[in-house]
């Protein structure tokens, strides 16, 4: 199997979704709560991310996000090694609880 099978990756979801109507907000929080349950962690406002343990996973993830996509909106996923996440420079703000528990770790699983 190819090595890259076996490299943890970051996922990013970052959405932006209509909230004009009242259906629009149900929308919304099902999406949202959606991709909490796929094990989504808020990055911030409208960002999630989600440690995914290796190439296989992150298709998987892939497929599982593409059946929960509202209809209307955005929705636009980025694919980071655990470097580039590292990398990330806060400007404004800092690391939240969850992310520092991660970084700490070399492998985690869901």
């Amino acid at each position: 199997m190819s090595e890259s099978l076996y490299k943890q990756v970051r996922v990013l979801v970052l959405y932006d979704l209509p909230m004009l109507e009242p259906e629009d907000r149900k929308e919304y929080t099902k999406f949202r709560n959606n991709i909490l349950k796929l094990g989504c962690y808020l990055v911030q406002f409208s960002v999630y991310a989600k440690v995914i343990k290796n190439e296989i996973y992150y298709k998987s993830f892939i497929e599982k996000l593409k059946n929960i996509l509202p209809e209307r909106g955005e929705v636009r996923v980025i694919k980071l090694t655990e470097k580039q996440y590292e990398d990330m420079l806060f400007l404004n703000g800092s690391q939240n609880s969850f992310e520092k528990k991660i970084s700490n770790n070399n492998l985690v699983v869901f």
